[in-house]
């Protein structure tokens, strides 16, 4: 796994005070946190940096040309519209199995590791809070203007919708149904809910909640399953001076004068041969705009897919108590499918756990990590109690806060009945 040390840095201040600064991402790795206080800024440079790594590794860019130019700010950190948040004392550390790199005094240094045992390619997916826009209009490649991150899922949304087609999908909330019309390029949500007539209807006029999650377990599931089919194709691991060749290849088109898109497919032929082994999938807020029991199947379905494959990584930033929760039972549930093994009603028990937490989407505590990001520029790890998030964090004592207050109310109405 990956570390991240973050100071100066947009709305972060000092950062992580604790393991020297490092964040630690795991298979699953949550931020919480009001708004501004930095977790999307933390989910985009941490995508940036496995990027970087990622085309280090590859030869994709050489380690002169990202460390020429301030490339990494204007072009890199840019194109996640990071460029404005960096500052004089900006710091930034990112240790990875490939490589490390390394921006202080406004210069980047990259050390990328001859020898990279247990490095696996990721397919690097950020799911942007903006996704549901994708959803609410037709054909939305043909508005300007657009975030590059944005377009870039879109294209992985199309192809994702190519590959469902007519044949379909059935969602993992209510009775209800995705397909996609290829020739006219519609996409459908079909089925009955709360027992009413069956209904048809485009994407785009169907409610927020199925507008947001449509695409990010579109997309998830779909890259889930390619990346899953490639592994079982061999791939032949090349050698030293294979890659050193890859490199000078890369190097000679990076300096050409060719246009950029013959530059990139030029570079994308040249690491065909690297095969996806692994999915890093980086969500925000996959709770956006459902109501609570359909966040926990959505938060079940991201699960699944992150341990599928062997070395997936999970990255969510939230603002809702209710993922942070059913991340425990998550938790929880390991704990005791592991504990039911050798029970003698094995499979009764296993069903009914089934029916809590599907056994596809159980985690181990020591594979999840939760961070908390305040106002004043800090991040800390929410303790662990029994191996468990612990239920003294920022988003449920928002809630413990509502239920005082309601009590304040009550005991002042109180005061007045006897006044």
């Amino acid at each position: 796994m990956s570390k991240l040390k973050v100071k100066n840095f947009g709305p972060i201040t000092t950062g992580y005070a604790e393991d020297g600064g490092f964040l630690d991402f795991r298979k699953v790795t949550v931020f919480i946190g009001s708004q501004g206080s930095g977790k999307s800024s933390v989910a985009k440079l941490f995508t940036t940096m496995s990027w970087l790594e990622k085309a280090l590794f590859q030869g994709r860019v050489t380690e002169k040309f990202v460390t020429g130019y301030n490339r990494f700010v204007k072009r890199y950190c840019a194109y996640m519209n990071l460029e404005n948040y960096f500052r004089a004392e900006t710091y930034i550390e990112y240790r990875g199995k490939a490589a490390t790199l390394i921006y202080q005094h406004k210069k980047l240094t990259v050390n990328v590791q001859s020898n990279s045992p247990g490095y696996q390619i990721p397919k690097i997916m950020y799911v942007p809070a903006e996704r549901n826009f994708l959803s609410a209009v037709d054909e939305p490649d043909r508005l300007k203007g657009l975030p590059s991150a944005l377009l870039e899922y879109w294209e992985e949304l199309r192809q994702a919708q190519r590959e469902i087609g007519t044949e379909g999908w059935q969602l993992p909330i209510g009775n209800v149904r995705f397909e996609y019309d290829k020739s006219n390029r519609i996409p459908w949500l079909s089925g009955k809910t709360g027992g009413k007539l069956p209904f048809r209807l485009r994407l785009s006029e169907t409610s927020s909640g199925f507008q947001s999650l449509v695409p990010l377990l579109l997309v998830s599931r779909y890259l889930s399953q390619s990346i899953d089919k490639e592994q079982d194709a061999s791939r032949s691991e090349m050698s030293a001076e294979e890659r050193r060749r890859l490199r000078e290849q890369v190097d000679f088109i990076l300096k050409s004068k060719l246009p950029l898109v013959v530059q990139q497919e030029a570079l994308e032929s040249l690491t065909a041969r690297f095969r996806r082994e692994v999915l890093l999938n980086v969500v925000e807020e996959p709770e956006q705009n459902l109501f609570p029991t359909s966040q926990r199947a959505v938060l079940y379905e991201l699960l699944r897919y992150a341990n599928t494959i062997a070395g997936s990584e999970l990255v969510i930033t939230t603002h809702s108590p209710y993922i942070l929760n059913y991340l425990t039972l998550a938790i929880q549930a390991e704990e005791v499918k592991q504990s039911i093994q050798a029970a003698p009603h094995h499979a009764k028990l296993r069903h009914q756990l089934e029916a809590i937490v599907p056994a596809a989407a159980t985690l181990a505590a020591e594979q999840a990590v939760v961070y908390a990001l305040t106002n004043a520029g800090t991040i800390t790890r929410l303790p662990m109690d029994g191996g468990i998030p612990s239920d003294d964090n920022d988003l449920n004592n928002a809630l413990g806060e509502a239920n005082a207050s309601f009590s304040d109310l009550l005991e002042i109405e109180l005061a007045a009945d006897n006044a």
